[in-house]
C-alpha cells in the first residue's frame, strides 16, 4: 500500500499534534548537528585537536546527510514517516552518545551518524506535512516545519555551553541525547494515527537511486534543486563566517558578534514563517522564492558597506535582512519540492532533491573561504557571493509560470 492519502480524517488537533513532532524531530537534528561546534574549545582541549578541525566536523555530517537522502525516502515509505522520524531521534540519541566518548575515532563515528539521522528526517516530515496541509496553508505548515532549522541553532548555542562549563562537555552531548530520546517517544501516539500507509514490501536493493532517478525525470524538480544548491551554499556561508566578520572586521567583542549571529537565527524563523504566509496568499511559491532572494542578493551587496564604527541598529539591521532571506527560503522551497511530487512520492521527490542541497550546504563555506583569500575582506566576500544568490534565481525564473501556482487545494 502506498496512498499517500491513507490516513484517519485529519482533524485540527491532529494536525498541531503532527505539525509539533516534526518541528520537535527537526529541532533536535539541528541540534545535535551544532552541539559539537558550540562547544568546540573544550572538545578540541580534551582531544588534542586544534578548535578550526572540529569545524570540519559539520562538513562530514553532511556527508552522511547526503548519503542518507538517497535512501531517505525508501526508509520512509517501508517503516512509515512517524517511525522514520523516531528512528532518526534515535541515531541522534545514540550519536551524541558516541561522541561523549573523549576519542577522535568516535567524534568521526558519531558526527556521520548525525548526518544520517539529519538526512533521514526532511522526507518524513514532508510526507506528514503533505497529509495535513491544504493548498491554502501548505507553504506556511512547511515553513513553520523549517523553523525547527535555526531554533535547533539557537538550542545549540544557548544550551551546550554553559552545560559543557559547569559539568563538563560530555554532558552537553549527553543532554543533547537525552532530549532526542523524550521527543522520540513524545511522537509515538502520531504512530498508529499517519503510518497507516506505509509500505514493510519496499525493497531497497537495486532502488537506492531511485529517488535521484526521480529528480532527473522531472525538469521543474532538477530546477528547484540547482536552485537550493546555491541557496544553501549562501545559507551556509553567512551562518558560518558572520561571527568572524563582525568580531575581525567590524571589531566587535565577541558577545556582541555573537548577539548578530543570533539576529540572524531569529530572522531566519521570522522569514520562514513570513514568506510561507505570503506564498499561501499570493498563491506562488515560485514568485515569491524570487522576491525573497532578490532581497538577499540586495542585503549580500549592502554588506560591503558595513565597517568599524557604523551603529549596531544598521548593522543588525542588514543582517536581519540577509538572514530573513538567505535563511528563510527553506519552508517555501520545501513546500513547492511536495508541490511538484508526483502522487505519493513526496518523500522520494524530497530526498532526491536534498541530495544537490546538501552539497550546496559542503561547498558553501569552501567558496567562501576560497573568495576571502582572493579578497581579504569578509565584507566584500559576503557581496562577491552574492552572485551565488543570483544563480540560485535564475532556475525559477525558467519555471514556468504555472509552476508555481496552487491551482486546486489538496485533497487530504
Amino acid at each position: 500500500m502506498n496512498d499517500e492519502n491513507f490516513t484517519p480524517a485529519i482533524t485540527s488537533k491532529l494536525a498541531l499534534a503532527t505539525i509539533t513532532g516534526v518541528t520537535a524531530v527537526q529541532v533536535i537534528a539541528t541540534m545535535a548537528m551544532l552541539i559539537p561546534a558550540a562547544i568546540a574549545p573544550e572538545l578540541a582541549r580534551t582531544l588534542g585537536l586544534p578548535v578550526a578541525m572540529i569545524g570540519f566536523q559539520i562538513s562530514l555530517a553532511y556527508v552522511g546527510a547526503t548519503v542518507m537522502s538517497l535512501a531517505a525516502g525508501l526508509v520512509q515509505r517501508r517503516l512509515g514517516a512517524v517511525r522514520a522520524n523516531q528512528t532518526a531521534a534515535f541515531i541522534i540519541m545514540t550519536s551524541l552518545s558516541i561522541i561523549a566518548i573523549p576519542h577522535v575515532a568516535a567524534l568521526g563515528i558519531g558526527t556521520f551518524g548525525l548526518g544520517i539521522a539529519y538526512g533521514l528526517t526532511n522526507p518524513a516530515a514532508a510526507h506528514l506535512m503533505m497529509k495535513v496541509a491544504t493548498g491554502a496553508n501548505r507553504n506556511l505548515i512547511f515553513s513553520i516545519k523549517q523553523t525547527g532549522q535555526p531554533l535547533g541553532g539557537v538550542v545549540a548555542g544557548l544550551v551546550a555551553p554553559p552545560i559543557a562549563v559547569a559539568f563538563g562537555w560530555q554532558w552537553s552531548l549527553l543532554a543533547g541525547a537525552g532530549l532526542a530520546c523524550v521527543v522520540m517517544l513524545a511522537i509515538q501516539p502520531l504512530r498508529p494515527l499517519m503510518d497507516g500507509d506505509r509500505d514493510p514490501a519496499t525493497k531497497f536493493r537495486g532502488a537506492v537511486f531511485k529517488d535521484v532517478g526521480l529528480l532527473l525525470r522531472m525538469r521543474n524538480l532538477r530546477l528547484l534543486a540547482l536552485c537550493g544548491l546555491c541557496l544553501a551554499a549562501v545559507q551556509l556561508a553567512l551562518m558560518g563566517f558572520a561571527v568572524a566578520m563582525l568580531a575581525e572586521e567590524i571589531e566587535l567583542d565577541l558577545v556582541t558578534a555573537g548577539v548578530g549571529l543570533a539576529v540572524i537565527q531569529v530572522a531566519g524563523v521570522i522569514g520562514r514563517i513570513g514568506w510561507g504566509a505570503v506564498a499561501d496568499r499570493v498563491g506562488d511559491a515560485r514568485r515569491t522564492l524570487i522576491v525573497s532572494q532578490l532581497i538577499s542578493v540586495a542585503a549580500g551587496l549592502a554588506t560591503a558597506i558595513l565597517a568599524p564604527g557604523m551603529p549596531l541598529a544598521l548593522i543588525f539591521g542588514i543582517l536581519f535582512m540577509f538572514g530573513m532571506s538567505a535563511v528563510g527560503w527553506n519552508g517555501v522551497f520545501m513546500a513547492e519540492v511536495a508541490r511538484m511530487a508526483p502522487e505519493g512520492r513526496t518523500g522520494s521527490a524530497t530526498g532526491g532533491v536534498l541530495v544537490p542541497v546538501f552539497i550546496g550546504v559542503m561547498i558553501g563555506p569552501v567558496l567562501f573561504t576560497g573568495i576571502h583569500e582572493l579578497l581579504g575582506v569578509y565584507t566584500l566576500s559576503f557581496a562577491v557571493l552574492s552572485g551565488l544568490t543570483v544563480a540560485g534565481i535564475i532556475p525559477m525564473l525558467v519555471i514556468g509560470r504555472t509552476a508555481g501556482k496552487s491551482p486546486k487545494p489538496i485533497q487530504n
